[in-house]
């Protein structure tokens, strides 16, 4: 039996926008958002958006993450902690935006298919930091 409920799956897909928290090997962390966040299957998620090199600097030398998925007008959500099992490049700009860039290093999007070991709640009130 997997760790993704129904509730959980429906609330991930309805939210439309996740964030990752990532860390490199010295545990310095670092906060990335997106909003194509979607449940494989009751123990995966995958996460697909234009992440920095930073995010996938960091997946790659610690693939331990947490991931939040929060709708603040009602102030719930979740966070799942877990492993980043695999990474891979899906699209690559071109390099023409129509603006001047501010990085020579070329936009990328990435999946990553995230195996969820833990679930939390996740909310500015009253809660505890023990899995769901």
């Amino acid at each position: 039996m997997g760790i993704l409920t129904d509730e959980m799956q429906r609330f991930i897909e309805a939210t439309g926008h996740a964030f990752v928290a990532s860390s490199d090997a010295t545990g310095y962390p670092h906060l990335a958002a997106g909003r194509d966040l979607h449940v494989r299957d009751d123990s995966h998620l995958i996460f697909e958006a234009w992440f920095c090199h930073t995010t996938m600097e960091n997946v790659t030398a610690n693939p331990k993450v947490a991931v939040a998925v929060t709708a603040p007008a009602a102030d719930r959500g979740y966070q799942f902690g877990g492993v980043v099992e695999s990474a891979a490049d899906t699209a690559i700009m071109d390099g023409f935006t129509g603006e001047e860039e501010d990085s020579a290093i070329p936009q990328v999007q990435y999946r990553l298919i995230i195996r969820v070991e833990k679930v939390m709640e996740f909310t500015s009130g009253m809660h505890s930091d023990q899995p769901s």
